[in-house]
């Protein structure tokens, strides 16, 4: 026999005695390591996620509306354009920024003449009146005054 060839059989219960047999329930010690459990995993993507959002709203840069400013000032309206309506403002103080008067708002979009001017021009939406509307119209009447 060649010193290479095995001094046992395939059937020798020697040959299963030297290396023991592969648990399936534990990894092999080659691979134990490198996969995070999926909890884990989990709650490293979320971490991850909302430390980014909690670290740029510390910083101030982080912004949810349009209220303020990345700066932390309060937006306002200078009636400069038209593109800086949004539909929190509210419908007399958009009225007040462009000079126009409110009730002539009001009658163009066929809104009830009785609406408080503090009314969000969200609130006031329908098939006839919306945000861009609005601006569509105050563009027109920027126009005709000049």
């Amino acid at each position: 026999m060649s010193p290479r060839q095995p001094t046992h059989g395939p059937g020798d219960a020697s040959a299963t005695a030297q290396r023991p047999a592969a648990r399936p329930d534990r990894p092999s010690p080659s691979r134990r390591g490198r996969h995070l459990p999926p909890a884990l995993y989990c709650l490293l993507v979320v971490g991850v996620f909302a430390g980014v959002i909690l670290t740029s709203a510390a910083v101030g840069v982080w912004q949810t509306s349009g209220r303020t400013a990345a700066g932390g000032a309060a937006v306002t309206l200078d009636g400069a354009s038209t593109a800086e309506i949004k539909g929190w403002m509210a419908v007399g103080d958009v009225a007040a920024a462009f000079g126009v008067p409110l009730p002539a708002i009001l009658d163009t979009f066929a809104l009830d003449p009785a609406t408080p001017p503090s009314t969000a021009i969200k609130d006031l939406e329908s098939d006839v009146f919306s945000v861009t509307a609005l601006r569509d119209w105050l563009d027109l009447q920027q126009a005709a005054a000049t």
